[in-house]
């Protein structure tokens, strides 16, 4: 992988909770914005967008299989913005609302 993508991605997951911005991206690694959407895609697979979101994604279920937080602490402990939003792309990922994953994921833990 491109040295400069690998670095990126190690910054995206250490600052999940901060607000993204592409550009500031592109000139931290000295490229275009539109060059640094083609290498990241091409490197990672995705676009940067769906990166980060995945990452959030990824770490509110962790979260919400670890703690007692609300939904509303957990969007804001993982850089969701769109608080309306996060239980359908949430949905989407987990086949689950964050609630219903969280209800489900505790009861069958306890069956073990």
């Amino acid at each position: 992988m491109d040295y400069r993508i690998e670095e990126l991605a190690v910054k995206i997951k250490s600052n999940l909770t901060q607000t993204l911005n592409i550009e500031q991206m592109a000139e931290s690694i000295n490229v275009s914005v539109s060059y640094l959407q083609h290498l990241f895609k091409r490197e990672v697979g995705i676009s940067i967008v769906k990166y980060v979101k995945e990452l959030r994604l990824q770490a509110a279920r962790e979260l919400l299989e670890t703690t007692h937080l609300s939904v509303k602490e957990i969007c804001m402990k993982v850089g969701v913005t769109n608080e309306t939003h996060f239980p359908l792309d949430f949905k989407q990922k987990f086949g689950r609302t964050p609630i219903e994953y969280r209800k489900n994921y505790r009861d069958n833990k306890k069956g073990w």
